[in-house]
């Protein structure tokens, strides 16, 4: 085992991915930083999962193996934080995989441990059924500026784009102290989106380059990502997120603009996967649309582009929730 403090306590859960595990775990015993922990918290696989951590975790004994009943992301990743050591907390997902020199670079850019988020960029993989794939180098945060570290309200663009919580590390003892967690939905629940903004909000030192260094596979068939359990979901998150706010009475115009964008992408979202048929959508879904949209401020609304505007003023109205 590393010393009592590691560098980094390495948080991975897992559940039914044995066709990704090995590259994942691989990819992380591979790290040029070697003074790590891994905690593997398995939800129930039965698919061969755990029978190859087990078989890593008897060949180094960084790694130690957690075993849950509850099928939650969140509860899995919180669970892990808790009997972490690490000065700095990494999220891995198990179908996804890391370059060697990423928590080396990442962690190096810990100025004597007082930088709260320290993130990376990463890519976005599409993986073929011929075994080929194709990589894109995430742009989100291309005009984000990245020499020294910052607050979330000197660059509200760090919000922009995916949240992509697991592309950074997080310095343990600032989680702690504000008692900063995941929320612990059923299955993966994008409770990635409340996270990144508490976590962005209360952050006294952010640092970011663009380098990329981690691989989101995109084609998981099974990811949270790609499946709804039902279409509530983005927008119970962004009310979520409208908690946060609320709770640490956080207000910066660009920031909240750059909200109400990723709130009205969502809905977006919601009506693509409806074949932008609002007859598609089922009432508890236009209810958690309309309740979004009336904590939405109109005045900021206005000034958004034209596409949102229309998805305010029509979705808004008490007639879209009458059957």
């Amino acid at each position: 085992m590393p010393q009592n403090n590691p560098k980094i306590s390495v948080i991975m859960p897992s559940l039914n991915v044995g066709n990704y595990i090995e590259q994942c775990i691989k990819s992380v015993l591979d790290q040029t930083l070697t003074d790590f922990e891994i905690i593997c918290i398995d939800a129930g696989s039965t698919d061969g999962t755990v029978e190859i951590l087990q078989k890593y975790a008897k060949e180094d004994s960084r790694i130690q193996i957690i075993n849950t009943d509850k099928k939650s992301y969140g509860y899995q990743v919180n669970l892990g934080i808790s009997k972490a050591r690490g000065d700095y907390i990494a999220i891995v997902e198990t179908d996804d995989y890391i370059d060697p020199k990423m928590f080396e670079t990442l962690y190096n850019l810990n100025e004597n441990n007082t930088v709260d988020i320290i993130k990376g960029n990463f890519y976005h993989q599409y993986d073929y059924l011929d075994n080929t794939f194709t990589l894109n180098i995430d742009q989100a945060k291309d005009r984000l500026e990245n020499n020294s570290s910052f607050t979330l309200d000197d660059e509200p663009l760090f919000i922009e784009g995916h949240p992509s919580i697991w592309s950074g590390i997080y310095r343990r003892k600032f989680l702690e102290e504000n008692n900063i967690k995941l929320l612990e939905e059923p299955a993966g629940g994008w409770v990635d989106n409340p996270f990144f903004y508490e976590t962005a909000m209360l952050a006294r030192k952010i640092r970011y380059i663009p380098d990329a260094f981690y691989y989101y596979r995109e084609s998981n068939p099974n990811s949270s990502s790609n499946t709804f359990s039902s279409f509530t979901l983005p927008m119970n998150r962004v009310l979520d997120i409208f908690d946060v706010f609320n709770k640490h009475d956080y207000k910066n115009k660009d920031v909240e603009k750059l909200f109400y964008n990723r709130l009205f992408r969502y809905i977006e979202i919601i009506l693509e996967n409806n074949n932008m048929d609002i007859k598609n959508l089922d009432m508890p879904t236009r209810r958690s649309i309309n309740k979004v949209l009336k904590q939405v401020d109109e005045n900021k609304v206005k000034k958004l582009k034209p596409n949102f505007q229309k998805l305010y003023y029509k979705y808004s109205s008490p007639l879209f929730i009458i059957e």
